[in-house]
């Protein structure tokens, strides 16, 4: 990693640089117009003012710019998601590959290396996305529409059957990626073109023309960012109004929707061909029964129903706009579907989407199933983003926390320690293991993986009222702009999330008075999770210890879960903060039958689990774990790319002690293949 000055005196590529523009911080050209600050919540620090250097995140940020977004690139070319927009360009001749939404994958991967160029010198990589942005700008049609399918084959029908052909995805992932390409090039090109796109969209669907929405909800989030990119306002109403359009009958006025008006298909009598019964799933998935979250207007959706990742998106998208207008009934429909996610219906992992119905989404409350969970990788990474936004709107530790458990445990489960081989689901338990795939023809998952932990840095930090808030813990540098002006650039030390020792160095360009908010993570003060859905066996936790310039200080968080450190701050302050990091057994709440009898181990943020090859020639579905035995944290340099494991005694199918060891659940499926179990058996006792 280099820092942003040498980063910025050699841009070799994205040619049309203003290259004599001065960059600050990582925040765009001063040419660009300034991101419309939210009207309620607090502002992001982006990652771009944030370089995550050595401890946990560091090496996978390298291994990510390194292999996953040229491995993702790579698959992604082999697979025709480049040649489409050539074909579009009409400078391809041959076969148009994929579905409708086959650009979306690629738009994401950009992203992810946009992103990533933030924080890495690359040339070549630079090279590349230039080359592949030029191709796909090459096929935009003179009114703005830009889908390499509609625009080589059904240009006719390029706007109908919305449900299941995902238009807007593709253009909501396009947004997002121009996004992060004006930020990084300071350039409007690209954003350009985004606009032109939007508006096209603008020009067909909004109030007093066409009542719609798409089957995938992705562009009200990504509209929102072309908001803020822009100044336009008018992309934060058409936001708005895609989110307000559901649950209406859709046609040339917002109408109600009728659900007993629904022609609902009829059950087979007889075996179907593949491509019949690939008719009757479309003909399901047409009809709107939650699905989709259309089947009511989002302020009376107080239940989480439907695919997990489009949801996902939604909440967050509704998030954003509470932040940036007036939204009445959003915030309690918030509040609602939040609880209803996290108390009833969240995975240990943070993880969402339980499978039931045969689909990626939710399923009845505590209906947890392990072996069948379906947890998607994308479900993990939507819940991220929607806890992250919430954290923003509310300013409350709660949502960081749940946003942590997602991330360490739902999202980097999907990616190898490698980072070239994926997982689409992410179960508890297998019982003869699971192996992570180089590539997944629905690509959705490893794209969505290669542009998400860039991002990671945004997640640290956050700011508002002239209060810096501390997230995530992880080793490395920030400078954050105060509300009176002044920068001050923060430093943190720490190996997080093996140990819970941090040390924040401060240092304000001049003094400056602000207060410092420190979140103390829920496991830190006994709990796993912030409702009941999940409990620690034992809830007394040593005392977190606090100490400012070696002076100790009170630990006791406020309501919001943040401790307030409110002085005037001098550069060399270092604040010191020790969150120990007992081994902790973990109770399900009673009704989710699936974990009854049995017990989870956790340490700090991270869910472990065992792996056949730690017990090699045990059924891990009959290991026990006595409730008073001794269980020790112990580092392991050499395994899995230096993880701490936890090791104790277990009791085999003969109630026979034998060795135990536990793995980070991330890191699960990066050796011999073989069964894996989060929830262990707990031994009767006699």
């Amino acid at each position: 990693m280099i820092s942003r000055s040498h980063r910025q005196s050699k841009l070799p590529l994205l040619t049309c640089l203003a290259v004599s523009a001065v960059m600050t911080h990582g925040n765009p050209l001063a040419a660009a117009p300034a991101a419309p600050a939210p009207v309620r919540g607090l502002m992001e620090v982006g990652h771009t003012q944030v370089e995550l250097r050595g401890g946990f995140w560091g090496p996978r940020l390298k291994i990510q710019h390194e292999v996953t977004l040229p491995h993702a690139l790579d698959e992604l070319e082999k697979d025709g998601h480049v040649t489409n927009f050539d074909k579009a360009a009409g400078k391809f001749d041959g076969p148009l590959q994929g579905h409708p939404a086959f650009d979306s994958d690629l738009y994401k991967a950009l992203e992810g290396a946009l992103d990533s160029l933030q924080h890495f010198d690359d040339s070549k990589l630079r090279q590349r996305v230039d080359g592949i942005m030029e191709r796909i700008l090459a096929a935009q049609q003179k009114d703005g529409f830009l889908i390499a399918f509609y625009i080589v084959k059904d240009q006719e029908k390029r706007w109908e059957d919305l449900r299941l052909c995902h238009q807007m995805y593709n253009a909501g992932h396009f947004f997002e990626m121009a996004a992060a390409h004006q930020q990084l090039a300071g350039q409007a090109k690209v954003l350009d073109a985004a606009k032109r796109f939007a508006d096209h969209i603008d020009g067909i669907f909004g109030p007093n023309k066409r009542y719609d929405v798409d089957g995938h909800q992705e562009v009200e989030l990504a509209l929102v960012k072309m908001y803020r990119a822009s100044g336009e306002r008018r992309y934060l109403d058409l936001a708005r109004f895609f989110l307000d359009e559901r649950g209406y009958a859709h046609g040339t006025a917002r109408l109600p929707f009728d659900s007993k008006s629904q022609v609902m298909p009829s059950e087979p009598t007889v075996e179907l061909t593949r491509e019949q019964q690939r008719e009757f799933w479309h003909a399901q998935l047409r009809v709107r029964n939650g699905r989709m979250q259309d089947h009511k207007p989002v302020i009376d959706q107080h239940e989480a129903v439907g695919h997990a990742v489009r949801a996902g998106y939604m909440y967050a998208a509704m998030a954003d706009i509470v932040r940036f207008m007036e939204a009445p009934g959003y915030e309690r429909a918030l509040d609602d579907l939040w609880g209803d996610v996290v108390n009833r219906k969240m995975y240990l992992t943070g993880n969402i989407g339980s499978g039931q119905f045969d689909d990626e989404g939710f399923g009845d409350p505590y209906l947890l199933p392990n072996k069948s969970a379906y947890c998607e990788s994308c479900a993990a990474i939507a819940h991220v983003f929607w806890q992250y936004r919430m954290n923003l709107l509310k300013a409350d530790a709660k949502y960081a926390d749940v946003m942590e458990l997602a991330l360490y445990n739902g999202v980097l489960s999907g990616i190898s320690l490698s980072g070239d081989k994926f997982f689409y689901q992410n179960p508890l338990a297998s019982e003869k293991g699971g192996k992570r795939k180089p590539w997944i023809g629905l690509s959705c998952c490893p794209t969505n993986l290669a542009r998400i932990i860039p991002q990671l840095g945004g997640f640290v930090y956050a700011q508002g009222g002239n209060q810096v808030y501390v997230n995530l813990y992880a080793a490395g540098e920030a400078k954050v702009k105060l509300d009176q002006g002044a920068t001050v650039k923060l430093t943190q030390q720490t190996e997080y999330p093996w140990d819970g020792r941090v040390r924040l160095t401060l240092a304000p360009e001049q003094a400056a008075e602000f207060t410092l908010c420190l979140r103390i993570p829920g496991w830190a003060l006994g709990r796993v999770v912030p409702g009941d859905l999940y409990r620690f066996s034992n809830a007394m936790c040593p005392a977190v210890s606090l100490k400012v310039n070696g002076q100790t200080q009170d630990a006791t968080p406020r309501s919001d879960g943040y401790v307030h450190l409110q002085r005037r701050w001098q550069a060399g302050d270092v604040v010191e903060l020790d969150l120990p990091m007992p081994v902790q057994r973990v109770l399900a709440h009673e009704k989710v039958k699936e974990d009854q009898g049995k017990v989870a181990l956790m340490r700090g943020p991270l869910v472990y689990c065992l792996e056949a090859t730690d017990q090699p020639g045990v059924d891990l579905e009959r290991v026990a774990l006595p409730a008073d035995g001794a269980l020790r944290a112990e580092p392991r340099a050499d395994l899995l790319g230096g993880v701490t494991v936890i090791t104790g005694q277990a009791l085999n199918h003969a109630a026979q002690p034998m060795p135990l060891t536990a793995v980070p659940y991330y890191a699960w499926a990066n050796r011999d293949k073989g069964a894996m179990t989060v929830w262990i058996q707990q031994a009767v006792k006699e």
